[in-house]
């Protein structure tokens, strides 16, 4: 028998088996990942839509005769305590993390527009919100909203 022809076999095989073995594992890999990544914007979402941390907020956001939106405007505006401006602002914040995740690259920009198109153009719709963004401290909120395409227009 010819054991370096058997040695060159056993090599190649190898090869093959390696390489396909490589393949197989990122695949794997980057299957896992992208199972990872859907689970934690599932989380995201639930955290964002399925509490009511800040329904009264966006209530007011979406519908202007809402009781609650000249409350709202007059806080904002005049930069007034109030329990619907503070709701607000947690509701912001929601947003600048989300900003802050979309500059470290944790969150692609389709991410965002598939989860959140709609909240990020009712905040760019009122003025005197994107107004209060930089001096209330959301720099890279109000970054998002002036660089940030929606897919729907604005009324």
């Amino acid at each position: 028998m010819n054991w370096s022809l058997a040695a060159e076999v056993v090599k190649a095989v190898a090869a093959v088996v390696a390489t396909v073995g490589g393949v197989v594992a990122l695949r794997q890999f980057w299957r896992g990942n992208r199972m990872r990544r859907a689970e934690w914007l599932a989380s995201l979402h639930e955290q964002f839509f399925e509490k009511d941390r800040y329904s009264r907020a966006r209530r007011a956001l979406d519908y202007e005769a809402d009781p609650n939106y000249p409350v709202l405007r007059a806080a904002i505006t005049d930069n007034q305590p109030h329990e619907i401006a503070d709701e607000l602002y947690r509701y912001l914040n929601f947003f600048e993390f989300l900003a802050g995740l979309r500059r470290l690259r944790q969150i692609s920009d389709p991410e965002i527009r598939i989860l959140f198109d709609y909240d990020l153009t009712m905040i760019r719709r009122h003025e005197f919100i994107v107004a209060a963004l930089r001096p209330q401290g959301f720099e890279y909120l109000h970054e998002l909203l002036k660089t940030f395409p929606s897919a729907r227009s604005t009324p």
